[in-house]
Formats: C-alpha cells, sequence, structure tokens
C-alpha cells in the first residue's frame, strides 16, 4: 500500500550547496556545466557522495556541485520555487549560463515541475532522471530538454512505474536497487557520458596525511537545519571501538543553515561525530570506519521534534541507562536478502524478514522493544509502514563493556555501547 502512495509521490513532487564561494569571472568554455542534485524521498545531500567524488575524480572542479535538500514531507510548500532560487544562485556564483539538473526519485517529480515552465527550463542544458516515476515524454515544455532516463529493472521502488520514456536518452541498468541507481558506477558512467558526451576518465585517489570533511547537521526526515548544532570529532580503537582520548581531537559549529567543516582529519581512521542539536537535545553518535578522501556531504540527522511523521515514528525510542539503541545506515544501496549480509553480534538483519527486496531498507532500528533483556529478533511494527526504514528487537547492555561487532559485506565495524540517554548511535557503512 505504501508502495502505491510512494508512486504518487514520485508523480507529484518529485536547500543547499555542499561548495560554497563567491561569484567570479572565469571561462566558461574551460569548465563542465554546473550539476545541481535533487535528492528523493526521506533523503539528504548525501544521496549524492559517490557520485561527487567521482564527479571530482573525473575533473569536476568541486564548485561546479550542488546538492539542493528539500522537505519531502512537506507537500504544501512551493518545493519548485526553493528549486529555482537554488539553481539561481548556482548560476550567479558560477557565472554559467545554464546548470545540469540531476534528480532522483521524488527529486525526479520535483525535477519534472521544474522543467515544465519554458523560463525555469531555459536555465537547464540537460537533465538526469533516476529511479523515478516514468513520464510521457522527456522534460521540459513539448518534451524538449534533452533527457536521460536511468532506470532497474531491480528497483522494487519504481518496479509498477518505472521504464523507459519515449523521446528520452534511456538506460536500464539491471539489477540495481533504487538507491543503487543513484550510487553505482556504472549509473555515473551513463550520467557523465550524457552529460559530457564523451566517458569519463577517473583519477585515482591520491593519499592524503590529512582531509576536510564538512556537510549540514539536520533534523531527520524534514532536512531542517539544526542551526545550534555542536559537532565533535573523536578517534576510535578498531578493535574495541573505545575513543582514543577523552578530549574531541575536533570540534566546530553548525551555522544558521546547519553547514559545517572539519580540517586536518586523519584518513583510513574509525571516527565518532557527535552531534548535539542543541543543549537540551539527546546526542546523536555517529560511527564511521574512516575517511579515504575530502568529504564535503557528510551529513548528521538529530532526532526529529514535534508533530512531523518521523519525529512521531522515533518518540518512543527507550531514554535509559539499562540499553544502547543502535542504527545501522548503508549509505549507497539497500539491504537485500539472499543478496547482501548484515549481521550485528550474530544477529542476521539480511533476512526475508527483516530485508525483502520490496522493502528497500537502508537503515535499521535496533533496541529492545519489549523490555525482556533478551535479543528477540522480531521485526518492529512501528516501521511495517515506511519505506527504507526497518527495526528489530534487539537488546545491548551498555555495562558489559565489550563492543558491539556489526559485517556488512565483508566489512566489520567495532563499536561501543552507549547507555541511550546517553545518546543514540548510528554506524554507518
Amino acid at each position: 500500500m505504501w508502495r502505491q502512495a510512494f508512486l504518487m509521490f514520485l508523480l507529484a513532487f518529485g536547500a543547499t550547496a555542499w561548495a560554497q564561494g563567491p561569484s567570479r569571472k572565469v571561462n566558461e568554455t574551460a569548465l563542465p556545466r554546473p550539476v545541481v542534485f535533487v535528492h528523493g524521498f526521506l533523503a539528504s545531500g548525501d544521496t549524492w557522495t559517490r557520485f561527487y567524488s567521482d564527479f571530482v575524480r573525473a575533473g569536476y572542479p568541486p564548485e561546479r556541485l550542488y546538492a539542493h535538500d528539500w522537505n519531502t514531507l512537506n507537500q504544501a510548500a512551493d518545493h519548485v520555487k526553493a528549486l529555482d532560487e537554488a539553481i539561481d544562485s548556482v548560476l550567479a556564483r558560477t557565472g554559467a549560463r545554464q546548470a545540469d539538473l540531476i534528480g532522483h526519485s521524488a527529486g525526479g517529480g520535483l525535477a519534472y515541475r521544474y522543467l515544465a515552465d519554458s523560463t525555469r527550463a531555459a536555465k537547464v542544458a540537460r537533465y538526469v532522471h533516476i529511479g523515478s516515476a516514468r513520464q510521457k515524454q522527456p522534460a521540459g515544455p513539448g518534451g524538449r530538454t534533452p533527457t536521460l532516463n536511468l532506470w532497474s529493472d531491480g528497483d522494487r521502488v519504481t518496479a509498477a512505474g518505472g521504464g523507459d520514456i519515449e523521446g528520452a536518452t534511456n538506460r536500464m541498468l539491471p539489477g540495481l536497487d533504487h538507491y543503487q541507481v543513484a550510487t553505482h558506477p556504472n549509473a555515473f558512467r551513463e550520467v557523465y557520458r550524457f552529460l559530457n558526451d564523451s566517458l569519463p576518465r577517473l583519477r585515482p585517489i591520491a593519499s592524503k596525511t590529512s582531509l576536510s570533511i564538512g556537510g549540514r547537521a539536520v533534523f531527520f526526515g524534514d532536512n531542517k537545519p539544526a542551526s545550534e548544532g555542536s559537532i565533535e570529532l573523536y578517534y576510535t580503537d578498531p578493535r574495541t571501538g573505545q575513543r582514543l582520548s577523552e578530549q574531541p581531537a575536533a570540534q566546530t559549529q553548525a551555522d544558521a543553515q546547519g553547514r559545517w567543516h572539519l580540517e586536518n582529519v586523519r584518513p583510513k581512521t574509525p571516527a565518532e561525530l557527535v552531534l548535539r542539536a542543541s543543549q537540551s537535545a539527546r546526542p546523536v553518535h555517529y560511527f564511521f570506519a574512516g575517511f579515504e578522501q575530502p568529504n564535503p556531504l557528510v551529513y548528521l540527522r538529530a532526532l526529529p521534534t514535534g508533530a512531523s511523521m518521523t519525529a512521531m515514528l522515533l518518540a518512543g525510542l527507550p531514554d535509559t541507562s539499562a540499553q544502547s539503541v543502535i542504527s545501522i545506515y548503508v549509505s549507497h544501496q539497500a539491504v537485500q536478502a539472499e543478496r547482501d549480509t548484515l549481521t550485528i553480534d550474530g544477529l542476521t538483519l539480511s533476512t526475508l524478514t527483516l530485508a525483502p527486496p520490496e522493502k528497500t531498507a537502508i537503515s535499521f532500528f535496533l533496541f529492545d522493544e519489549n523490555g525482556n533483556g533478551r535479543t528477540d529478533g522480531t521485526a518492529l511494527n512501528r516501521f511495517a509502514r515506511f519505506p527504507f526504514l526497518n527495526g528489530a528487537d534487539a537488546f545491548f547492555s551498555p555495562d558489559d563493556g565489550a563492543p558491539v561487532e556489526v559485517y556488512f559485506n565483508g566489512q566489520r565495524q567495532r563499536v561501543r555501547k552507549i547507555p541511550s540517554n546517553q545518546g543514540v548511535q548510528v554506524i554507518v557503512f
């Protein structure tokens, strides 16, 4: 049922750049057109982390790449106007006459609405429609905006509504799930070729002694900035998950748009980033296996507040010293039973019950919902109606001193357990 409603959302609907800088006069013939990316339902700008990296490795200057964040839960907002303002800002900053536009999932619906007006469409040279609903014709008035339609027979979200668009350049990438069509190397190859009329030549990732990372601090679901947010960075022991120092190795404050930035980050070193949305908010602890290259798209999501759909979903998370609340977030693909392997402390999450292909689950919330002090492994009913999210009953005692151990498709992370009244934990792959 949710899939039918979500497909209607894709058709109807489909703010912030990750590279900022002053306007400057440049030789436009020597630079690629700027690219504006629009994410899908419940997502954020970090959808585009892998594309960002590949575009830079293919020779795009970072300041030509922009992620537009929007609140996909608010259907009453004028998202077309906000996207138009973002594109105007991109063109003003870069001095470019036109940008290329890429929309994923619900972002594709928004992009089609944006391009329906001839004045707005004139600002876009080429459009890429990824993992979104099939349209009657290419984008733009009369279908005149050159359009690449990228889809997959493995995308279970648009299974009933995806497919070729008559008059567009159509590419079907077999077997990719709903997120892989916006992250996979084969998808990037098709996107780059369409935008540049040539195949990409990717430079190797250069070894660095230190990196810069940054991104946005936002509230989960609506992408509103956590403008009071503070961020702390700690390095952790890969064997025990414990912090290597009591004091943060670095810290910073989010700006009014939730943007933050850290320099001199150690490469390939397990790290914990702690977001405190406010002095009274429960912290969220993010764990990463290590950063291999500069990354301006690290999104830290605070627990939502108010009466939003996601706030009501997560309002009942345990807040106690007796157990930990752990979420596993896979940033670049869904977890599918019989294709992927995901386990935590021996509990298999990649089962047909918890990770059926049609669920397209990228985030798993794990806690002892029934309070019996043991891991039952049963699905949490509160997530049954939500796409992309799932949960299981699992008990993690913060008092036993042992780290949790998570395996995903051959990758491993060990993370210490934190009492849930001291913060929610998110392990990122």
